[in-house]
């Protein structure tokens, strides 16, 4: 089993799907947990407060256990510092060559509203510019927009990303479909395109009866080049058509999946279905931190459970290289193979 954990690390890799806000080191969680006033007597109170490693009833109540993280953002210091450690790690420790980096402004800003928008990205840039300066990897941010917000703010949070846009490759939306259209956010989506920003859009990640078509939304009317997750799909052959034809790219994440109940298991997660489908598939870990995983445990689960072959995992990861928002020139670089444009 050694042996072929270490032959999953030694793979190059992509991550376009993960969210900086719940991707900290364990070791750096308990080491400012108590400066938040959170006190963590043992190994028990730290997986109750800030893991989820079982499936929980449903999206909504895993998004709120990401609360406590939340707290935890309370410095640019500490910004920076997260983001470095999770470039660092992501390179030294998974085999990630390739790396986006996602994060919510309103989501940090929340319980910090002493920071600025501009104090938590300069923050961020720093941790990410660090990282770079230090290993061959290609990084870029995008900045997640959250559904769950007036439309109003989701319009401050365009107007700064849009006078920062040479540091940003691109803008996602976030959050609970489920009540929340996506529908009034085109304007601000459709700014982002213009501003030349790649757009992806968490969709089809529940288990909603219109889940498949909220994918096929997220295209027409928000302009979705990639979709976050979008696992439902595998439930509407016609929309799986619809996204190849398209040459859209889907981040799927496994282990998130289960662990929201967007699946019912590891072993039932229609990944292969949705690949053989001709959809454009990339394997992602979403919130490693959280989850207590990494983009290598995510091709254990698939080579494991699904039989996934040197070749599968090299052509996921050409996808992913190829559908990356950022520059082309910075990519190939790291990247062993030619990256053709798409």
């Amino acid at each position: 089993m050694e042996e072929k954990i270490v032959r999953l690390k030694e793979i190059p890799k992509v991550e376009l799907h993960r969210h900086l806000e719940l991707s900290l080191r364990h070791s750096t969680i308990r080491e400012i947990a108590p400066s938040c006033g959170i006190e963590l007597t043992d190994e028990a109170s730290f997986r109750e407060r800030f893991l989820i490693t079982e499936p929980m009833t449903n999206l909504g109540a895993v998004l709120n256990r990401f609360l406590d993280t939340q707290k935890l953002l309370y410095s640019p210091e500490i910004l920076e510092r997260i983001t470095y450690e999770a470039c660092w790690d992501a390179f030294h420790n998974e085999g990630i060559r390739i790396l986006e980096l996602r994060y919510s402004p309103t989501f940090i800003r929340q319980d910090h509203e002493d920071m600025s928008y501009s104090d938590i990205h300069q923050s961020i840039l720093k941790g990410m510019n660090r990282a770079k300066s230090e290993l061959p990897m290609a990084i870029g941010l995008i900045c997640t927009i959250q559904r769950i917000l007036p439309v109003r703010e989701a319009e401050a949070v365009i107007d700064f990303v849009i006078e920062n846009q040479e540091t940003f490759i691109g803008l996602d939306l976030a959050d609970n479909e489920e009540g929340f259209d996506s529908k009034p956010f085109a304007p601000l989506f459709h700014r982002g395109s213009e501003a030349k920003l790649g757009i992806t859009i968490h969709s089809g990640e529940a288990n909603l009866p219109k889940a498949p078509r909220y994918v096929k939304d997220a295209v027409e009317y928000l302009g979705a080049q990639r979709i976050g997750h979008g696992v439902q799909v595998y439930r509407d052959p016609e929309i799986m058509a619809y996204l190849a034809q398209k040459k859209i790219t889907l981040e799927l994440c496994p282990s998130s999946n289960w662990l929201t109940q967007a699946v019912a298991s590891l072993a039932e997660h229609p990944f292969r279905k949705i690949m053989e489908a001709g959809v454009r598939t990339t394997i992602n870990s979403d919130d490693p931190g959280i989850f207590n995983i990494d983009l290598v445990h995510e091709y254990q689960v698939l080579s494991e459970l699904h039989q996934f072959s040197s070749s599968e995992f090299a052509a996921c990861n050409d996808i992913a290289a190829q559908a990356s928002f950022i520059a082309l020139e910075e990519k190939q670089k790291v990247w062993p193979r030619p990256i053709k444009p798409l």
